[in-house]
C-alpha cells in the first residue's frame, strides 16, 4: 500500500479516521481493479512489449543493442516487473526510493544515460500502442519517473 495511506493508519492510534484521512483509502479502492488488470497484462505480456521496444530501438542504436541486447532486455524486464508491483500497491514514492534512484546510479557510473532514454522511450512507445489508455497511462507514468532519473544524471 501506498506510505501516505500506512503512515495516516498508524498515526491513528486509539480513534477513528476522518472522512479526509480515509479519502486515499477510497481512492486505492477504486483504482484497486484498473491497476491489477495493469498488473496482469505487464506480468503476460512484458517480455513482448520489451522485445519490441529492442526491435525499434534498433533502427537508432543499432551497436548499442547489438552489444548489450541482452542486458538492455533484461533491466528493461525488471523494470517492468517493478513498475508492475508499484502499480499494484499504488507505491510511487516507494518506487523512487528503491529503484529509480539505483537505476539512476548505475546507469550514470556506466555513463549509459542516453542509451537508457531511447530504450524507454521506445518501450513507453510500445506500451502506449498495447495497453488500454488507462494501464498505459499508469505505466508510463512510471516510466517518466525513470527517464527524468536518467536525464538528471547526465
Amino acid at each position: 500500500m501506498n506510505h501516505a495511506l500506512l503512515a495516516t493508519i498508524q498515526q491513528s492510534d486509539g480513534r477513528y479516521l476522518s472522512d479526509l484521512e480515509l479519502r486515499p483509502l477510497a481512492q486505492f479502492v477504486a483504482s484497486f481493479d484498473s491497476r491489477v488488470k495493469t498488473y496482469t497484462r505487464l506480468k503476460a505480456e512484458g517480455e513482448t512489449l520489451v522485445l519490441s521496444a529492442l526491435r525499434q530501438l534498433m533502427l537508432t542504436h543499432q551497436s548499442a543493442v547489438q552489444e548489450h541486447g541482452t542486458k538492455c532486455q533484461r533491466d528493461m524486464l525488471y523494470s517492468l516487473d517493478c513498475i508492475a508491483k508499484a502499480i499494484l500497491l499504488d507505491n510511487s514514492d516507494g518506487f523512487v526510493e528503491e529503484y529509480v534512484v539505483w537505476m539512476q546510479n548505475i546507469t550514470r557510473a556506466l555513463h549509459k544515460e542516453d542509451s537508457a532514454i531511447a530504450a524507454y522511450r521506445s518501450l513507453q512507445t510500445e506500451i502506449a500502442a498495447t495497453l488500454p489508455a488507462e494501464g498505459a497511462h499508469l505505466v508510463n507514468g512510471y516510466l517518466d519517473k525513470l527517464i527524468a532519473a536518467f536525464a538528471e544524471g547526465m
